[in-house]
């Protein structure tokens, strides 16, 4: 498969290093990779961190395009990011992932219908009960009637900025719409940006798993706990508040 890669990355290159190491072997190598894309936000660490961060991503990539925007936003990042490639198909990183399985041309199945638009990663974090739920990614909404919670009929898909594969004009027709001041996670279906709901609500999130288990567990959740730092969602926005992560 011939992928752009675009990667989001704060100034942390020790956990930029394990996740390109992880990734190189177990899903870089099987594949045709044209164009890389990283963000790194003016976040955590400092200029020698963010100099080493840039070493890392030339370390693994001859001739990476690397974005160090002056202000932090991780909205601004994916739509950045996003709309810069060009290939059919983005892998899409964050810094603080690895890979515990193979991410090779099994992924290229989940394409199989015209509907699927996004394969996300089965993440140890989240632990998906595929068996019970199946491999697409939806979700229920609700209302509530006398005071009792009630789920709606229809179910919606629920796209995601976790580590995946995305069809390449998906992922640029997303960033077109996406409000950069948000959170773009949050955007596909949290109800503040309705001309994206609107253009993505008849296409599908599949869960690559190929053995029902998870393929890429998240590290970036011990090193905040271990710095004291909490991402928080107001608004539909996101804020990182702590020690090392500001606010």
């Amino acid at each position: 498969m011939k992928i752009d890669v675009t990667i989001i990355a704060g100034r942390r290159p020790e956990l930029l290093r394990a996740t390109l190491d992880s990734f190189s072997h177990r899903a870089f190598a099987h594949h045709d990779v044209q164009n890389v894309f990283v963000n790194i936000d003016p976040i955590f660490g400092d200029e020698a961190d963010l100099g080493a961060c840039v070493e890392v991503v030339r370390r693994y990539f001859p001739s990476p395009v690397i974005f160090t925007p002056f202000d932090a936003g991780f909205g601004s990042a994916v739509k950045r990011l996003w709309s810069s490639t060009t290939s059919g198909f983005v892998m899409h990183l964050e810094d603080d992932w690895l890979a515990l399985d193979d991410i090779d041309s099994r992924i290229e199945a989940c394409f199989e219908s015209e509907n699927v638009k996004q394969a996300s990663f089965h993440t140890a974090n989240q632990n998906w009960d595929i068996a019970r739920r199946g491999y697409l990614h939806r979700r229920r909404r609700y209302t509530t009637i006398l005071g009792i919670k009630l789920p709606l009929p229809r179910t919606y898909p629920k796209f995601t900025t976790s580590p995946s594969v995305i069809e390449g004009n998906f992922a640029r027709m997303s960033a077109v719409l996406m409000d950069p001041l948000f959170d773009p996670e949050k955007q596909f279906y949290s109800g503040v940006n309705s001309a994206l709901e609107r253009a993505v609500a008849g296409y599908d999130n599949y869960i690559f798993s190929p053995d029902r288990k998870p393929i890429v567990e998240d590290t970036g959740r011990t090193w905040r706990e271990e710095r004291g730092i909490s991402k928080n969602i107001r608004n539909a926005t996101s804020f990182w508040e702590g020690a090392d992560g500001g606010s």
